[in-house]
């Protein structure tokens, strides 16, 4: 009953992605996605029973998986499988990053060597000019 709980409703979940999709993946984006959504439904599962649950277990335990709330995990369970495709397509289609990298600017001593280079070639230009003139 435990395998049953925490990896068929990934299963469901994979099945709404690609029909909400609508396009064929790989298999190593299919395991990917099925680890992903695996991970995600059963976070989500363990929040629910850790808020809701009167006895607040840190751990499974064999008792815990009676029939009554193996049914109860298991529809919770298929409801957030059938959301959590649509959640995920509207936050991905309204939420995006960009990323810029840029070089590393130049400290302020680079810049003033720099500087006075150029001065100095302004110099010589304007000397080579005034000596072309007097000739």
């Amino acid at each position: 009953m435990f395998l049953i709980c925490m990896l068929m409703s990934a299963s469901i979940s994979i099945f709404t992605d690609r029909k909400i999709n609508g396009r064929e993946k790989n298999t190593s984006d299919l395991i990917l996605k099925y680890l992903f959504y695996t991970f995600l439904i059963t976070t989500i599962m363990n929040t629910f029973i850790y808020l809701f649950s009167s006895e607040k277990m840190l751990h499974y335990a064999e008792y815990t998986f009676s029939y009554d709330f193996c049914l109860k995990y298991m529809w919770l369970s298929i409801v957030v499988a059938f959301l959590l495709p649509y959640i995920l397509k509207i936050i991905s289609a309204n939420i995006s990053i960009n990323l810029e990298i840029s070089k590393k600017k130049r400290s302020r001593s680079n810049e003033k060597t720099k500087e006075v280079s150029e001065k100095k070639k302004e110099v010589k230009k304007t000397t080579k000019k005034k000596n072309n003139k007097s000739n």
